[in-house]
């Protein structure tokens, strides 16, 4: 099992946040199994096994995490966090969040880009000699 996922610091201030501390573990845990599609492939069974939580306390959260949530910042799908898949879960704005980039992701595209802007200028300047 390999993969990666990137956790914003705008989930501290998020309603996933306020939820109790099995819920949370089993949200990290879902965002460390999401696959490049937002897809979380296993069984309830073996979510709890790799949260630490109970089957019951893994259960409790999906229910939530399947629900509206009137509170959440998006408003994409009632808020709802996931929705049911053949044999596991979709996050619903794992696209939205996986696209975010850090300020080092920011500050490397920018430095590219000026890169590229100044061989462009300095070809510009050579055809023209």
């Amino acid at each position: 099992m390999t993969g990666f996922t990137k956790l914003h610091s705008s989930i501290l201030t998020s309603t996933v946040w306020r939820e109790d501390a099995p819920t949370k573990v089993v949200w990290i845990t879902m965002l460390a199994l999401t696959d490049r599609d937002g897809f979380v492939a296993s069984s309830l069974p073996g979510l709890a096994h790799l949260a630490g939580v109970t089957v019951e306390q893994a259960q409790i959260a999906i229910d939530r995490f399947l629900a509206p949530d009137p509170h959440s910042r998006s408003k994409e799908c009632e808020g709802r966090r996931i929705k049911s898949g053949d044999g596991g879960w979709f996050v619903i704005n794992y696209e939205k969040y996986r696209m975010r980039m850090s300020p080092e992701e920011i500050r490397e595209k920018n430095k590219l880009r000026q890169r590229r802007h100044r061989n462009t200028l300095s070809r510009d300047k050579r055809d023209k000699t």
